[in-house]
C-alpha cells in the first residue's frame, strides 16, 4: 500500500508544530503529487507509537481515496 502511494507520488509528511529537539509535536499532511496538501488536525509526539499508527491510517486513507477512487 505504501509502495503504491510512493509510486503515485503520494506522501504522508510530518510537520513540526514547535521548534526544538525535545518533546517535539508534529501534525501530518498528505502531499499529493507535490500539489494538493490535506492537513491533519491532531498533533502527535514525535517518534511515538501513536504517530506510527496515524501514519499507517493516513496511507490507508490516501490509497483508498487517490488510487482506488473510493
Amino acid at each position: 500500500m505504501k509502495e503504491a502511494c510512493w509510486y503515485e507520488k503520494i506522501y504522508i509528511v510530518q510537520k513540526p508544530t514547535t521548534r526544538g529537539n525535545k518533546n517535539v509535536e508534529v501534525t501530518l499532511y498528505i502531499d499529493y503529487k507535490g500539489q494538493t496538501k490535506i492537513d491533519g488536525k491532531e498533533t502527535y509526539k514525535q517518534n511515538s507509537t501513536e504517530l506510527e499508527a496515524a501514519i499507517e491510517v493516513a496511507y490507508r486513507y490516501a490509497y483508498k481515496r487517490f488510487i482506488l477512487g473510493q
